[in-house]
């Protein structure tokens, strides 16, 4: 019955995204033919490789946290991880578990323990959402010196600054609080089993939940003795978000709207935040319109500001997408018979 009903929730938001973004094709159709062939493709071209440098940061900010943990992965394998944990919460939005779920599972697969595992992925959360706090932070001072926005909109912006850094208060109170973070491991532990389990039929045996709490503590024991090593991943992360705002500009560019660095944050900001909707797949439908509706608040033409949410979704999202598809088929396949039969074992033992 369970499955049942998760089944129609996620038809029925996949059915209401499409049926979003068919409504707002379908009432911009006329212009869209005329825009489009207007498209400059040079900017094209430079969205796709800001698109193509985002996910190479993200592999590469894992790789500087799994590497200050001793846990030496193939710089390679790390941006191939990180763009399928990635893409597939845009196909399962759940908050982030399934990519967290996915990425766990990979990584695994080359020897780093799952505790490690979750280390490495809560950190890089931390460092995520500080910066995205400080871009939008940014953002609301460009606005309000500019006097290009509402008090609706700084209102906003300030919620949204507010949320982030609380975020990070929890997560970081996880890392550095130990009676916090025994209360919260148990729950981690079995929310990793259970995606596991659904989702690759594998599971970590309840038996060495001990181990599974040893392997946490000392990714975070090594996280903190070596915390001045995180130059790097915090770089990383920084290019991250730098490279995800630049295909929204160059996505402009594109169809030839310049965009104000305070609106190209603001519009960024709000399409971020409608992501995180777990019946919508990506936040597909609701970002388009939501983005567009903020473009349009700056003097933009909407149809234009359609267009250019529509090539950012596109070339962010979907390309990467079918992409990982492959990718995904290459990691598996890039496994030393060793690893596959170790994982069997393993498997093997949890069922028992």
């Amino acid at each position: 019955m369970k499955k049942s009903v998760k089944f129609l929730v996620y038809t029925l938001g996949i059915v209401l995204s499409l049926g979003i973004i068919a409504l707002l094709i379908y009432q911009a159709k006329d212009s869209f033919v005329k825009i489009w062939q207007e498209v400059q493709t040079k900017y094209l071209f430079l969205s796709f490789f800001s698109a193509a440098m985002i996910y190479v940061a993200m592999g590469l900010s894992l790789h500087e946290v799994l590497r200050i943990m001793g846990r030496k992965v193939n710089k390679g394998a790390t941006i191939g991880i990180a763009l399928v944990s990635t893409t597939v919460n845009y196909v399962v939005s759940s908050l982030g578990v399934s990519g967290f779920a996915l990425r766990a599972h990979l990584l695994n697969r080359r020897h780093v323990p799952f505790g490690m595992c979750v280390t490495a992925s809560i950190v890089i959360s931390v460092l995520l959402y500080f910066v995205l706090a400080i871009i939008i932070l940014q953002g609301s001072i460009l606005m309000f010196f500019n006097s290009s926005a509402t008090t609706m909109q700084i209102v906003k912006n300030v919620l949204l600054i507010v949320v982030m850094c609380v975020v990070c208060v929890c997560i970081t109170a996880f890392l550095f609080n130990n009676e916090w973070r025994s209360k919260w491991v148990r729950k981690i532990f079995r929310l990793l089993n259970k995606v596991l389990f659904h989702v690759f039929r594998a599971l970590i045996p309840k038996g060495k939940y001990d181990k599974f709490v040893d392997q946490l503590d000392e990714g975070i024991d090594l996280i903190h003795k070596k915390k001045k090593k995180l130059t790097g991943a915090i770089l990383y992360v920084c290019a991250d978000w730098f490279f995800t705002i630049l295909v929204l500009y160059f996505a402009f560019c594109a169809v030839g709207v310049h965009v104000s660095a305070a609106g190209l944050v603001t519009g960024f900001a709000v399409g971020m935040v409608t992501t995180l909707i777990p019946v919508l797949p990506g936040g597909l439908g609701a970002m388009e319109l939501a983005m567009t509706a903020v473009f349009s608040q700056m003097g933009i033409d909407w149809d234009a500001a359609l267009m250019a949410t529509l090539i950012y979704r596109v070339v962010y999202y979907v390309i990467p997408g079918i992409v990982s598809i492959f990718i995904y088929w290459g990691l598996q396949l890039s496994e030393t018979p060793r690893q596959s039969k170790k994982l069997k074992g393993a498997m093997y033992e949890g069922k028992n």
